[in-house]
């Protein structure tokens, strides 16, 4: 008879021995889960039930402008049936509802203190726990009567180009805002200004959505924007621009040679057509004169917004100066 036969008999045989083992292991560790689980459930345990916050009878013109939790989590004790019945099985939402009337609010800040909070959590205790904290204990936000006014929102950031491209502009949408605030802030909110930002090395207009900030007890509606950040190529144009005259008597006529300067400066290759002559406004000013001179330097009283690095040429211009007959 072939020795290997009796080999992998002895080998299948080892292989039962073993397998009951773990049989009897396994067993032994199945007896031992549900004896540490029927002498858990008997023992006192804490767990955490969610409640959604609902704040009844509140009057329509009050507006949150600060954060109150959506959630309040309550601690219950109970016997750990109890405690696992109510986190594992009864899957259910809870809501947490206090009356408006019951709310401290006072200069501006509501108030829920913890005793309310403790009030309206017994109306909704589960069956078999013991009630033993909320979080948070205490909840307070500041709110407005729907006072409100409209602010301009300011761009609160840094922009750098890439080299030969420059910031032409910055789109805000929308360019204003509604603020809610309570009283003692309300009147010294004059603006909103965006979150503050940087972009490094922008080649091309980029376009954004910004957060604002408003101080803490305000709120803005809405409470971001679109920023739309404008980069373009940048190229000299030059203008011949009138001279013209201010603070001069009625009695007499300042004349100005030449009647024209050059007016230089870089603009986006977008803006170059539209920015003409009627956009700046060159004056001598009478009052600058000095006796005995025949000379007066040339002041921009207007120019666009965008465009950049404004030269004049000439800056200081010959003129006289004639009494106009009565």
């Amino acid at each position: 008879m072939n020795t290997d036969f009796f080999k992998v008999i002895l080998r299948r045989l080892r292989l039962i021995k073993l397998n009951r083992d773990f049989l009897v292991f396994l067993l032994f560790l199945l007896v031992s889960i549900i004896f540490w689980f029927m002498q858990s459930i008997k023992e006192t345990a804490e767990i955490i039930i969610p409640y959604k916050l609902e704040i009844e009878d509140m009057p329509k013109n009050v507006i949150f402008t600060g954060d109150i939790p959506s959630e309040v989590n309550v601690v219950y004790t109970g016997k750990g049936w109890d405690a696992l019945y109510y986190k594992f099985m009864k899957n259910e939402s809870h809501e947490l509802v206090i009356n408006f009337k019951e709310i401290n609010t006072k200069a501006g800040k509501v108030v829920i203190d913890a005793n309310v909070l403790r009030r309206a959590v017994l109306k909704k205790k589960p069956q078999g726990l013991t009630f033993r904290a909320t979080s948070p204990n205490k909840i307070e936000a500041f709110y407005s009567n729907g006072q409100h006014k409209r602010v301009p929102v300011i761009f609160n950031g840094r922009v750098f180009t890439t080299s030969g491209r420059y910031q032409c502009g910055t789109i805000l949408t929308p360019d204003s805002v509604d603020v809610y605030a309570p009283k003692h802030l309300y009147e010294s909110i004059k603006s909103v200004k965006t979150e503050n930002v940087t972009y490094n090395e922008l080649e091309d207009t980029l376009e954004t959505k910004l957060a604002l900030l408003v101080p803490r007890g305000a709120k803005a509606v809405p409470d971001s924007i679109e920023a739309q950040i404008c980069v373009d190529i940048f190229t000299d144009k030059t203008l011949q621009v009138p001279i013209y005259s201010e603070n001069v008597p009625s009695n007499k006529v300042l004349r100005t040679f030449p009647l024209k300067t050059r007016v230089t400066f870089l603009v986006s290759a977008t803006l170059y057509d539209e920015i003409t002559t009627n956009d700046f406004l060159l004056v001598v000013d009478y009052k600058e004169v000095i006796p005995n001179s025949n000379r007066c330097r040339v002041h921009i009283r207007q120019q666009p917004k965008n465009i950049r690095n404004l030269r004049i040429n000439p800056e200081y211009v010959e003129f006289i100066i004639e009494k106009v007959a009565e």
